[in-house]
């Protein structure tokens, strides 16, 4: 009896999942503290091998936020999967309106309006979506709170929109793009994949896509990391009074991959 019960024990210990992160190489609060310096923020990151988490500022991972440019991940994700948009048929003339970031004011195309993060892009390609299918996506995607009621061309863009999203909320979303498990088909993901792939050094791939809130009081950089076989899926964002920009979240998430020997 004895013995039945130790095999049992045994077995149960073999298969739980870990309750503390297995990802190599995590870096302390301290360590955390000092990338962040200058700012209020939050880190998690996933192993899609495993489904073990290192998190940074546990009490920020939950707090709803706009997804801002990270929604472009979204948008095109629809647009592909809907039909809207082929990857290579997907040039939309510009409007002529004369845009502060230089490199908005020319035609663009699905990946250098990813690239460029012009939102006057996925404004027009938001428009060709519609709402009802806009809205039966984020419901299927089960994406953030899933509300555009502030309209259709700016409901993620700003703290005054409706769209909400945590961090954790991103990670599940990036999961399920990752691991090739959203309600669209593997074609659209495979494309956004490739639509935000920015760099492979080393042996080493990084996707992502930064965003800004209005104000640049608040930033988010998410995406993924491929390393050693492996697929890790991440999402940081930053806050302050001033220059929270993406980019800033980006240089942060960058530098902590290193140091964790992902990147």
């Amino acid at each position: 009896m004895l013995r039945k019960i130790a095999v049992s024990i045994f077995v149960a210990l073999a298969t739980a999942t870990p309750a503390f992160s297995a990802i190599s190489n995590t870096l302390s609060d301290a360590q955390m503290n000092a990338e962040f310096k200058g700012y209020s923020g939050a880190f998690v990151i996933k192993d899609l091998s495993d489904g073990t988490v290192y998190r940074y500022n546990e009490g920020l991972l939950k707090e709803k936020y706009c997804p801002c440019s990270t929604f472009k991940i979204v948008n095109s994700l629809i647009a592909l999967d809907s039909g809207v948009l082929k990857l290579n048929d997907s040039k939309i003339k510009w409007d002529g309106v004369k845009r502060e970031i230089e490199s908005h004011n020319k035609d663009q195309d699905l990946q250098s309006a990813v690239t460029n993060s012009a939102v006057w892009y996925f404004q027009r390609v938001a428009r060709m979506i519609g709402k009802e299918r806009m809205q039966t996506y984020l419901d299927k995607l089960k994406y953030g709170n899933q509300d555009m009621s502030s309209g259709l061309t700016t409901f993620w863009l700003g703290p005054n929109e409706s769209l909400r999203i945590t961090p954790d909320q991103q990670i599940d979303f990036l999961s399920g793009l990752f691991n090739d498990q959203l309600p669209v088909s593997k074609q659209a993901m495979s494309d956004v994949r490739q639509l935000i792939k920015l760099k492979t050094e080393d042996g080493n791939t990084l996707f992502g896509k930064t965003g800004t809130s209005s104000g640049a009081v608040f930033g988010w950089f998410v995406g993924a990391v491929k390393h050693d076989g492996k697929t890790y899926v991440f999402a940081t964002n930053v806050r302050a009074k001033e220059n929270a920009y993406g980019r800033n979240a980006r240089k942060i998430t960058e530098s902590v991959l290193a140091k964790m020997g992902l990147l």
